[in-house]
């Protein structure tokens, strides 16, 4: 889900009207379940945050994260941490960079960010560049508070003290077409570049080893860009290249490689309906050479433009929510989860769906639920059993409200305790982390009701649904958790506002004093769709690593033997590794002995053996080494990884045979 509205009063592509006016005031609030923790407020100006989720990450490699967020008037800022105290150190109107590369009549003073920034260092230059889109949904009842849609990237130019520079990345802005915002439906041209209220999504598609930029937006394509601004080869997904998409939406896509093949898809919901094109040639059954507007498609894609075989699929509703990816059933494979709803007229959006990599859906699912759900849904172990669960909040941002959290194993059987009944409703995605220190998660949300941020516990006990982190303001997006400050412990943070009638965009940063140390185990799931560059993908570390070693000695070569051989993270987190040789006395040293691997990394590591004493002509069993990777305080999968060691003294030769080609 890109995120939710206040008030929502618009027409959508196709679709018939969608009014929702909503009214609200801060509700009084239960009593803390604990004592609240220590929060301050960094007041930025200018209009409120709304849904732009706060993301966080080293842009100067000082051990702190800053936290970039934007607001409603299209400022997008940059708050770090200098001299013990949290500063806003940069600030951008991005309707100034859009207007660089659009025609004077076209230009605006102010525009709006309505989505979460990703982070990412897509062109593996070693520094994080930001990328953000604008507009948010256009509005049709009232055009003229559009404000243009694009894309744009920013690259971190210096960091001194308190006044940081970014500039736009060469390439950049992409600039929207005019496609819609106006007349029945919103499917005319309204004069202002259609908005995106989808947060852009970075990762390599096309194995070419940088990330490529994905969003969507209601102009009906998915697009994906370089990092330099060029289009990637075969798309947009789009009607005029013979896709099979009528619609488009705000569903933020989700990274991963669901087929096993070695190479990332994207995944994305839509408000597309199922149809075989124009010619109809589609996947579909021939039912669908018409298109059934009643009902939606969720996609996956290949980096070429093509599509995954058995997809699209096919779902009851529309799809605003955002897709996540990981292993729910515990089979080693990825699953996709997301919710669906919030049209009328579709046969049932009041439920949550989970497929296969192959697009067959798992057993037990979709799950049924009291409302339509187009939150997106987080994952995490949150019973201990090893294997993720779903969490995910249920209803619209409009009333009636509802207050039901869910959370199901990969069965789809409801976890103990819930579903739960919290004070407020949980229309917004949530987040999961070991905010109290207890070696149990909590889920957290923000609720359009109240200015609180909630706190279940991991179990759904409702008795402990805290509400102590307290805001001026309603909150409307998905706070993030992390150790931003590089203390060694969490913080959560909100974007908000100073108050609540009139109020100017702000953070608020809630010190969780008795958290522990931030790690994959106490921050599976920690802000929106998981990670800066918004993957949605939780892939524990892997690490792989030989089966088995073999030393060959040519005799009469001195005394030393040595190989060089391979660790390999394949999974999603960074690891710390170290090798283990007392299980061969000590007689093989490897160089070096120990280190830190990202996720896809590899590192290289010589094996030495000194030969001496040992009888020519035979094999030695040396015994055993062990290879440890820990991620945060949990083992990688495949670790500790036991490997025995054999040694070949003798006459070393190699037989080369012809080959004989026709």
């Amino acid at each position: 889900m890109s995120q939710k509205r206040i008030v929502v009063s618009f027409l959508v592509l196709l679709f018939p009207l969608l009014l929702y006016a909503i009214s609200y005031s801060v509700i009084p609030v239960a009593q803390p379940a604990a004592a609240a923790p220590n929060a301050q407020m960094i007041t930025l100006g200018g209009e409120r945050i709304k849904h732009s989720s706060p993301v966080a990450a080293d842009f100067n490699g000082n051990g702190r994260k800053e936290i970039v967020v934007g607001a409603d008037d299209g400022m997008l800022y940059v708050v770090a941490y200098v001299s013990n105290s949290w500063v806003k150190v940069w600030s951008r109107q991005t309707a100034v960079d859009l207007n660089t590369v659009l025609p004077e009549p076209d230009q605006q003073a102010t525009g709006r960010v309505d989505t979460a920034p990703s982070i990412g260092d897509i062109d593996n230059d070693g520094k994080l560049e930001i990328v953000i889109t604008t507009g948010g949904r256009p509005n049709s009842v009232t055009p003229e508070v559009n404000r243009n849609g694009g894309i744009i990237v920013y690259e971190l130019d210096s960091a001194a003290g308190s006044s940081w520079q970014f500039s736009v990345k060469p390439g950049w802005p992409f600039v929207m077409p005019d496609d819609m915002g106006a007349g029945d439906g919103g499917r005319q041209p309204d004069g202002v570049r259609d908005g995106i209220a989808a947060a852009p999504t970075l990762g390599d598609i096309d194995g070419d080893g940088d990330m490529e930029i994905i969003t969507m937006a209601y102009d009906r394509r998915i697009r994906a860009f370089h990092h330099d601004g060029s289009v990637v080869d075969g798309w947009p997904i789009q009607r005029e290249s013979g896709d099979i998409i009528l619609r488009g939406g705000e569903s933020s896509a989700a990274i991963g490689d669901i087929d096993n093949d070695g190479l990332n898809e994207v995944i994305i919901g839509t408000n597309s309906p199922p149809w075989n094109g124009d010619d109809g040639s589609g996947p579909f059954p021939p039912q669908y050479n018409t298109p059934d507007y009643s009902l939606a498609t969720l996609w996956a894609i290949n980096g070429d433009s093509t599509l995954v075989p058995g997809f699209p699929v096919i779902t009851e509703q529309n799809i605003q929510s955002s897709p996540a990816l990981g292993d729910i059933d515990g089979d080693g494979d990825l699953e996709i989860v997301v919710g669906t709803g919030t049209f009328p007229g579709y046969v049932n959006g009041r439920q949550v769906y989970a497929w296969h990599g192959d697009g067959t859906l798992v057993s037990g699912w979709p799950r049924p639920t009291d409302d339509l759900m187009p939150s997106s849904p987080a994952l995490a172990d949150l019973d201990g059993d090893g294997i993720l669960d779903v969490v995910i909040g249920c209803g619209l941002d409009a009333q009636p409200f509802c207050n039901r959290v869910y959370a199901w194993d990969g069965a789809g059987n409801n976890l103990p305790g819930f579903p739960l009944s919290t004070p407020y409703g949980t229309p917004f995605p949530p987040v999961v982390a070991d905010v109290d220190g207890d070696a149990k998660l909590e889920i957290l949300f923000t609720s359009l009701q109240a200015n609180q941020i909630m706190a279940v516990q991991h179990n759904g006990s409702g008795s402990a649904v805290s509400t102590s982190r307290s805001t001026n303001a309603i909150n409307l997006s998905s706070p993030l958790v992390d150790d931003v400050d590089g203390d060694g412990f969490l913080e959560t943070v909100v974007g908000s506002a100073t108050s609540t009638s009139g109020g100017q965009a702000a953070i608020y940063i809630f010190e969780e004093a008795n958290s522990t140390a931030p790690d994959s185990a106490s921050l599976p799931w920690r802000i929106f769709q998981r990670d800066p560059a918004h993957t949605a993908l939780w892939l524990p570390a892997r690490l792989v690593f030989a089966q088995e070693i073999r030393f060959f000695h040519q005799q009469g070569t001195g005394n030393i033997t040595s190989l060089t051989t391979t660790i390999r993270n394949t999974g999603g987190e960074s690891f710390d590794w170290s090798i283990d040789t007392s299980g061969t006395g000590s007689h093989v040293t490897p160089s070096p002995a120990s280190g830190t691997l990202d996720p896809g990394g590899t590192q290289s590591v010589l094996l030495t053996v000194d030969t001496s004493g040992y009888a020519q002509d035979q094999w030695h069993n040396l015994g055993t080494m062990t290879v440890a990777a820990v991620s945060g305080s949990t083992n990688a999968v495949n670790s500790p990884h036991t490997i025995p060691v054999q040694l070949y003294v003798g006459d070393i030769f190699q037989v080369y045979l012809p080959t004989i080609t026709r």
